[in-house]
């Protein structure tokens, strides 16, 4: 069966467990990454850091996707969780010095941790139950930064972040930073995928269909909902340390409730339950959101007296309406779509 010229006929488990299982996948794989890495060299400074705001809003969405797409954790307090790795990573290499690529895992471990310690209070709660202590989680976050360990975050006035430096070369300007968030946003993809295909990641989605079938067969429902809390918040606090030494400067309103929304909206709109969707949300968030920086201004022409307000507005309209049209007339996001087109091109012409 050399070459496969009756579709993928696979005599090896190894051959069907594999990611890229074809010469075309192979080929589509490697002319990506050239794309991914070559591109940016003809890039202007504004599409280079909306590249990278893409690429964090990615791997946070990873851990969305981990938590509620494929175990149904419900959070609506992750942009806390973002912020908390953030400041992981902000005070160690601020008040310490440390390096930041030593200090990168330990932010996300950072949040990990603070998303046990919330997730241990979520564990008897289901669906829209867990709406309240993830959303709380949020705000005991702003009060620890803000009130209890003021001394050292500097409360509201935030905390200085330095550029990355790795062996002598800072990663000070915009090219060289989307080059490492690319990379990390790679790395964090692979894993996340990968998870899934495990025991664990088998688990967690025999605890998003039926919990108390899942008790039955054996999954101790206990541990595999908190190492979701712990594995999703891990992306977080990964995605927040990228971003806060992106911007060199934090507060906690760099990290906004609406934004907890905007992370489970997206999902939806992206499409739950597979890592794609987390891409394709992360993608329509970003470039949605520069689509209404972009027609904003020229609402003044048109509502010269209500323009203001229209504008202040404006994304949460869209953002609204995007989101209620998915949820009615696809449901199951983009990535749905996207799997319908990859059926039909293989099966072309014999699409019966």
């Amino acid at each position: 069966m050399k070459g496969r010229p009756c579709g993928v006929f696979d005599v090896k488990y190894s051959q069907d467990r594999a990611i890229l299982r074809t010469k075309t996948h192979w080929t589509l794989f490697i002319g990506f990454l050239i794309l991914l890495f070559t591109l940016p060299l003809f890039l202007n400074a504004h599409l280079l850091s909306l590249g990278t705001i893409i690429g964090t809003t990615m791997i946070a969405m990873f851990g969305v996707q981990i938590m509620v797409g494929y175990t149904y954790q419900i959070t609506l307090g992750h942009a806390g969780f973002v912020g908390f790795g953030a400041y992981v990573s902000a005070l160690l290499t601020h008040h310490l010095g440390w390096n930041f690529f030593f200090v990168l895992p330990l932010a996300g471990l950072g949040a990990a941790m603070y998303g046990l310690i919330i997730g241990t209070s979520t564990l008897r709660c289901k669906g829209l139950y867990m709406v309240i202590p993830t959303l709380s989680a949020h705000f005991i976050f702003f009060y620890l930064v803000n009130e209890v360990f003021k001394k050292w975050t500097f409360g509201t006035e935030g905390i200085e972040c330095a550029s990355p430096v790795f062996f002598g070369f800072a990663f000070d300007n915009d090219l060289s930073y989307f080059y490492l968030v690319a990379t990390m946003t790679l790395i964090v993809g692979l894993a996340a995928k990968n998870l899934m295909r495990t025991k664990c990641g088998r688990a967690f989605v025999a605890i998003r269909d039926n919990d108390v079938a899942a008790e039955v067969m054996g999954i101790n429902i206990f541990r595999y909902k908190l190492l979701s809390f712990a594995i999703g918040n891990f992306c977080a606090g990964i995605s927040g340390a990228l971003w806060a030494h992106y911007i060199t400067y934090i507060n906690t309103e760099f990290f906004p409730v609406l934004d907890t929304i905007y992370y489970v909206a997206f999902l939806i709109v992206g499409g739950m339950g597979s890592i794609m969707g987390a891409v394709f949300g992360a993608l329509f968030w970003r470039l949605l959101g520069e689509g209404v920086n972009y027609v904003a201004p020229f609402l003044d022409a048109v509502l010269p007296m209500n323009a203001g307000n229209v504008i202040s507005s404006m994304g949460l309209i869209v953002f609204s309406i995007v989101t209620i049209f998915f949820l009615i007339r696809e449901p199951r996001g983009i990535a749905h779509r996207w799997e319908l087109f990859k059926q039909s091109y293989r099966l072309h012409p014999f699409n019966y």
